[in-house]
This record gives structure tokens, sequence and C-alpha cells, in this order.
């Protein structure tokens, strides 16, 4: 223990001793042994160079010193007990700024009414959605709290897998029921290349989506193009042609038709992440454990299975 630990454990000795009026009264009082006590009232007094005890046969007494001295520390120990009992209040009532980052399809199409529901759950947390496709850097304190599409969880980060992420061939109902002939899903892809196909532009190039229309001889017939999935689905939405979609962003639409789903090739997960000196920070760890109870209640969505 260090000079400043002793000095402080040397004086709730002290306190002790005032309050039960005997060593072996203190001893009970702190679960310390009675030549424990002694030895702290010693160290103390040898310190201060001030005796803070009379001894006499019925117990020990404060001096003067004694006296000007627990009555400090009764203060400090009673604003200890207050500071710690605030502490507690706000682990138990969460408050301040977090900031969460997601990507614009999961926030638009899945996120929002659950942040909804965290913010009316917690209403002294104050949010802060970021919304970016780009990976938000936790270890630089960009953000406390991602949910982002990933293979596995990035370096440095905590957090746990929250469900798979699948993928599916959706065009509009009116335009397209009649291709699955009363079927619940259409059986090969020929059916579908005469059609116009709705992709993304080269800039989203790294998706699979883009890669699985080339791979298929599809991209050719992809006659718009979108640097975004909403505006992917948007199009599909208002008559456009067919397109490839995460199944969770046509899970609550009902013009959209699931042509085929899911499409195999296309696994990926959701996690929900934030830095490992944060987790046990009150706020993070309530809006980590909401989170991670909301999504579950919702993740047969992410994985096509409604």
């Amino acid at each position: 223990m260090n000079e400043q630990g002793e000095y402080w454990r040397d004086l709730r000795t002290v306190l002790a001793v005032a309050k039960a009026g005997s060593l072996s009264g203190a001893a009970r009082l702190l679960g310390i042994s009675h030549a424990t006590v002694f030895r702290h009232i010693n160290h103390i007094e040898e310190k201060l160079e001030a005796k803070l005890f009379e001894r006499n046969r019925d117990g020990y007494v404060l001096t003067a010193a004694g006296e000007a001295i627990t009555h400090r520390v009764e203060q400090f120990d009673h604003d200890l007990v207050a500071l710690e009992r605030q502490i507690l209040g706000e682990e138990l009532q969460p408050r301040g700024l977090v900031r969460i980052t997601t990507t614009d399809t999961l926030l638009i199409n899945f996120l929002s009414p659950v942040f909804a529901d965290l913010q009316k759950a917690y209403p002294d947390i104050e949010l802060e959605i970021g919304c970016s496709n780009e990976l938000v850097n936790l270890n630089k304190r960009e953000a406390e709290i991602a949910i982002r599409p990933s293979k596995k969880s990035p370096d440095n980060m905590v957090g746990r897998k929250m469900a798979d992420i699948r993928v599916g061939i959706y065009g509009r109902v009116q335009d397209h029921e009649y291709l699955l002939d009363g079927n619940r899903e259409i059986e090969s892809l020929d059916g579908l290349r005469d059609l116009n196909w709705i992709g993304p532009d080269e800039s989203l190039a790294h998706l699979r989506i883009y890669k699985w229309l080339q791979r298929n001889g599809l991209y050719g017939q992809v006659k718009t193009r979108y640097n975004s999935l909403l505006a992917v689905a948007d199009a599909v939405r208002h008559g456009g042609g067919v397109a490839i979609l995460p199944c969770f962003m046509a899970a609550i639409d009902p013009s959209l038709l699931a042509l085929k789903t899911p499409l195999d090739g296309f696994d990926n997960e959701l996690w929900l992440l934030t830095h490992p000196d944060l987790r046990k920070v009150g706020r993070i760890r309530a809006c980590m454990d909401f989170l991670s109870s909301a999504i579950d209640q919702k993740k047969h969505l992410l994985a096509g299975e409604f």
C-alpha cells in the first residue's frame, strides 16, 4: 500500500476507535485484529507527532487533537459515501452522450425504431447516430458503439455477433409476381436474364452483389446503377427492375417481392461492438445491453426468415 493509502487507512482506524471507545471494539468494526488497530493508531500518531487518544481504564478517549482529526475524517467519510451513492445512482439511471455508428441501409430499414425505443427507455441518454458506410475508428473515439456488417469482429474491439445477414433477388409485386408461377421462388436464373436489373455502380464494386452479377453474366442487364443500396431498393419499389437486396430491407415492405432468397454465397454477419475501455461505463453498458436484446428479437429479419 502506498503512503497515501496508509494515511487514509490509519485515519479510518482513528474514526473507528473514536466510535467504539476501545481497540477491541474498533477491531470488530473494521474486521481486523486488536494488534493491527493498535499498530495503525501508533503509526498515525507518530506521523502527525500528536497524541490522539488518552488511554485509561474506561477505554480510549479523544484528545483535542483527536477530536479535530475525527471531525474532519467524519466529514470526508460522509462526502465519500455520498459520492459513491451518486455514482451508483448514475449507473442505475445512465445519462450522457452516446455516439453510435452504423450503415445507411441498417439505419433506415432496421435500426431507426430500435434507437427510438432506446431513447424512450433511457431519456437521460443523448444519442448521436452516425450514418456512414465507412469504417469508423472506435480506437480514436470517433464513436462509442458500432453496429456493422462484417465477417468477424474488428481487432481491439469487444462485442458479439448478433445475426447472420442474408440477401435475395427482389422485384415489385405487380410487375414480377408472374415469374413465380405459383412457386415459393424461381428455380433458375434463366427467367431473369431478359429483365432490367438495377445494381450498384463501380464505386460499390467491392460489394459481393456487384461481383455476383459479374460472375453470373447479369451485370450487362443492369440498366440503372446507383452508389447506394437504398437507391437501388427505391428503384425496385417504383418498378425500375429487379435487384439483389439485403433481406431485412424487404422484410417490412409489402411492395417488394422475394423472387429468390436467400442467395448462396452472400453470408455476412452483424456485429455489435465497443472499445474495451468503454464496456463497463454505465451508459455504454446500458445501450449495449438494450441494443443486443432488441436486435436479437429481430434477427430473423436479417436472416430472411419471415
